[in-house]
């Protein structure tokens, strides 16, 4: 494998020359009949779905079963699946402009229903059921993540201020990792910036929340930092040793401890805020965040004084 993938720089058209030298014998482990799109879509959700005591070994197994039946082209393509890797020059913005267009759905709102979504493909399939309308009626839903609100660069700061018109929120950015904190009563979720679901890898945060937070239903946005038994902040490798254990957590928790530090609410008991501005939403979040700190911030026009408080 190694000699096919230095010989063509791609890791799926290299599975595709191992599987033609090989002549890989195909079985009939999970599929009787040749592959199709909606078996290799439920081999996928079963893949994502395996968690616990040697998962690991579960999905390695599935994965060797679904390339068993493939032939050296699908492989191909299901290896570069699989890494994310598709050299296609294609991105979810494309694909939000296509399905605007196909449905001829405005491009706001089919992001928004996005966001609220977390998976423009769920957005499609909704419009093809329930028709046009469908996005516009999609709401905040505990427990189901939402799309991350990514920053966008600036030169300086005084780019910043002039991209704003006037005062802008300058916050320090932790050496840490965002995290999407959802609550339901004691029920506390706690989500990564891929969506994927940590709350196992970070009890003692989950056992904050559900102390601290005030509202019964909400869904906020944080940075997670590692810190030092004298609560100094530690190189973000550390964290995530955390993120990738999900056995003997106690023991990591004592050796590696973490931090929550909030800077943005994006629901509050059955009631969407993302169309507040941001000052009022982190007023919001004040309110409700109890002990927990918020990141450190300042609101400013000034250039100087936002130079001053980033040193």
């Amino acid at each position: 494998f190694l000699e096919a993938f230095s010989q063509t720089g791609d890791v799926g058209s290299a599975a595709k020359v191992v599987f033609e030298s090989c002549k890989v014998k195909r079985q009939a482990v999970l599929f009787e009949k040749p592959l199709t799109i909606l078996e290799v879509r439920r081999s996928f959700e079963a893949i994502a779905e395996t968690a616990g005591h040697g998962a690991r070994e579960k999905k390695e197994r599935l994965i060797e079963a679904l390339l068993s039946l493939a032939s050296p082209l699908e492989a191909k393509y299901l290896v570069k699946i699989f890494i994310g890797e598709m050299r296609t020059g294609f991105h979810e913005g494309l694909m939000e402009q296509a399905v605007s267009r196909a449905f001829q759905i405005p491009l706001e709102t089919v992001k928004r229903a996005g966001m609220v979504l977390g998976d423009i493909g769920t957005v499609a399939a909704l419009i093809k059921a329930e028709g046009r309308e469908a996005p516009s009626k999609i709401s905040f839903q505990v427990f189901r993540p939402v799309k991350l609100m990514l920053a966008q660069m600036a030169n300086d700061v005084a780019e910043a201020i002039k991209e704003h018109d006037g005062k802008t929120a300058f916050e320090h950015k932790l050496d840490g990792a965002r995290v999407q904190i959802h609550k339901c009563g004691e029920d506390v979720r706690i989500f990564s910036r891929r969506l994927t679901d940590v709350t196992r890898s970070l009890p003692e945060i989950a056992d904050i929340v559900r102390r601290e937070v005030k509202a019964r239903e909400a869904i906020m946005e944080g940075e997670v930092i590692a810190i030092d038994n004298e609560g100094h902040p530690i190189p973000f490798q550390h964290l995530m040793r955390r993120f990738k254990r999900v056995h003997e957590i106690e023991d990591m928790a004592e050796t590696i401890p973490v931090r929550l530090y909030l800077f943005d609410i994006l629901y509050l008991d059955g009631e969407s805020l993302i169309t507040l501005p941001y000052h009022q939403r982190r007023q919001i979040l004040a309110e409700n965040a109890g002990g927990i700190p918020l990141t450190k911030q300042i609101i400013t026009d000034s250039v100087d004084e936002a130079e001053e408080f980033l040193r």
